[in-house]
């Protein structure tokens, strides 16, 4: 936060802001220092620790969510290739079943 308030202007300000005893905004009044915060206010940015930690729950959630919706299409796909290779099998043995049926009424 001290160099967004130096940067908008306000140097001394910023030390005294930060608790330097050595800035002269710790002679003026509470209402010129409280006038100077609502023009930077604006500019700073304050972290809300709880709304960033529910947020960040939240995101784990929805991540821990994505990945069992994940490894259950995986699985799931895993079943269908499974069938489908049985089913492949299956249709080769029927079809060199039918060869030989064939064959055989050829030759009778």
């Amino acid at each position: 936060m001290k160099t967004t308030i130096s940067v908008l202007g306000y140097a001394d300000f910023s030390d005294w802001f930060i608790g330097h005893s050595g800035s002269t905004y710790w002679t003026k009044k509470d209402s010129e220092k409280a006038e100077l915060f609502r023009k930077i206010e604006p500019y700073l940015t304050f972290l809300n620790i709880p709304d960033l930690e529910r947020q960040g729950a939240d995101i784990q959630t929805k991540v821990e969510e994505l990945e069992m919706l994940n490894q259950s299409l995986r699985d799931r796909d895993k079943v269908k290739d499974d069938a489908i290779s049985q089913l492949s099998d299956q249709l080769m043995a029927l079809s060199i079943r039918l060869q030989e049926v064939e064959r055989r009424q050829q030759l009778s």
